[in-house]
């Protein structure tokens, strides 16, 4: 007897499936942001750029259809990662001193309020059902992205205990701080 779902009754519900479906996506981002932070000490900009990507694209959705946000308030959230991006773009040529500081509260102001209005604003976009999902439901989705990010700040923190700088060189990535060197083989 194989063990395939179709030989298996399945007692979840629509719910519960939405649930594990939002949560796993938010909460891999999520793992993603946190090791970075915790490795390197920032958020890289490719992620603020799918950041600013996915704000761009629900803006313009909600413009021109009847997908939500339709209140220009909540839209005007969607284009802090626009004037992050514009801020970037200007202190590349700009007075470094006065730009850093403003890159700095506009990525803050992208990391905080945005991306989890985004998020939200995704969520119940792609899964209208999400909104009525029952209240225990939204909270393990909650409780699992803040675990992912929570736990990828500890494993990137402290990567000496599952990585050596090999594995971040071959993946492209920077070497940080405390990465360890392992001996070439004969």
């Amino acid at each position: 007897m194989t063990d395939t779902p179709s030989d298996q009754p399945t007692t979840a519900t629509p719910s519960d499936r939405a649930t594990l479906l939002i949560a796993a996506g938010s909460a891999t981002f999520a793992f993603m942001l946190g090791f970075n932070l915790g490795a390197f000490n920032a958020i890289f900009f490719d992620q603020l750029l799918l950041v600013w990507v996915i704000s761009t694209i629900v803006l313009i959705a909600s413009i021109i259809s009847d997908l939500p946000p339709q209140t220009w308030p909540r839209r005007l959230v969607l284009l802090l990662p626009t004037l992050w991006l514009l801020s970037a773009w200007v202190d590349n040529s700009q007075d470094f001193a006065q730009g850093d500081r403003t890159v700095f509260f506009l990525t803050l102001a992208v990391t905080v309020v945005a991306l989890p209005f985004v998020a939200w604003i995704l969520v119940t976009t792609i899964n209208t059902d999400f909104a009525e999902l029952p209240r225990n439901n939204k909270l393990l989705v909650m409780a699992a992205v803040g675990t992912a990010l929570v736990v990828g700040l500890g494993i990137g923190a402290r990567n000496d205990f599952l990585l050596n700088c090999d594995d971040f060189k071959i993946s492209g990535n920077d070497l940080p701080d405390n990465c360890i060197e392992v001996p070439a083989e004969l």
